[in-house]
């Protein structure tokens, strides 16, 4: 309206100032248009549901009358029980998982832990075997293979005893020991003793021994029940000189006299001839003129 009244102003042609106000005017209310506008589309727009218009109350209280459920009948308890049995047997049991930080079921490794014990078992052996030779290490093993066996003993004082007992007219010097259950008498004779004088010593010996020490006592197994007592041995040697050169070998004289616990009588043997003089001269003087050849080696394998 107020833009027409201005056109015919301006057709009746009034006032040139009257006209710069009115333009003055259509600017400002072009401006206001301007910013209505701005503010209407920056406004949200409204949602669908808020454009509806609401429905009355009476509609109202008949949709909620149509939505709430009608009111259930009272179950009887056998219908209550049957359907707890029926809810229990549908309802599957629900296994507890434990996972991991990336949600995954643990699972133990079996077959790390039976290696570690099949390792750990022989290293713990061979730990104890090695600490229990180190600790050990330091002390004798201490054993005796004459248990249950000289009884009775040989005593210190029995063998000074014999030892003083033994005062030979012939003999230049006596040694006794007893090592291993065996008495051993070395008798060393003059040297100008004959053989049938050096066998009267050891005779002669052998009787003294038997006075300080019974023979059937000390060297003479026993028998005690289903056992037997072994006993010591006797040795009784004499030797009229120890050649030093080859040639006085030929005149040496080395008797003996043994009696073991096992035998019932003692035997004599002259150590300085040998019994087979034709085996010992080969074995002492062997042939070397001809020695073995392949030939010879082929043949004598077989036989």
């Amino acid at each position: 309206m107020k833009e027409q009244e201005v056109k015919k102003r301006h057709a009746i042609g009034e006032d040139s100032n009257q006209w710069e106000n009115d333009m003055k005017e259509m600017k400002q209310w072009a401006d206001e248009a301007r910013k209505k506008e701005a503010v209407k589309s920056s406004e949200p727009k409204l949602s669908a549901s808020k454009r509806k218009p609401l429905p009355k109350e009476s509609n109202r209280v008949k949709q909620t009358a149509a939505k709430a459920p009608e009111p259930k009948k009272a179950a009887s308890p056998r219908t209550v029980k049957s359907s707890a049995a029926a809810s229990k047997k549908t309802r599957p049991a629900v296994k507890k998982t434990v996972k991991n930080k990336n949600d995954a079921p643990k699972k133990p490794n079996y077959l790390l832990w039976v290696t570690i014990i099949i390792i750990a078992i022989p290293c713990l052996i061979l730990m104890y075997i090695f600490i229990g030779s180190r600790e050990s290490s330091s002390t004798p093993v201490e054993g005796t293979r004459f248990k249950n066996a000289l009884d009775p003993k040989i005593t210190e004082e029995d063998l000074k005893a014999l030892e003083s007992s033994l005062k030979l007219d012939n003999a230049e010097a006596i040694e006794i020991n007893l090592k291993s259950a065996t008495l051993r008498i070395n008798i060393n004779a003059k040297d100008d003793l004959s053989q049938k004088a050096i066998k009267k010593l050891i005779t002669d010996t052998y009787k003294k021994v038997d006075e300080k020490l019974p023979v059937k006592t000390y060297f003479t197994n026993k028998e005690n029940g289903d056992n037997v007592v072994k006993m010591y041995d006797l040795e009784i040697s004499a030797y009229n000189y120890i050649p030093e050169k080859e040639e006085d070998k030929k005149g040496q004289i080395h008797l003996s006299r043994v009696k073991n616990s096992s035998a019932e009588k003692p035997v004599d043997d002259v150590l300085s001839s040998p019994r087979d003089k034709q085996s010992a001269e080969e074995i002492l003087n062997p042939d070397t003129s001809n020695p073995p050849t392949n030939d010879n080696k082929g043949k004598t394998e077989g036989e």
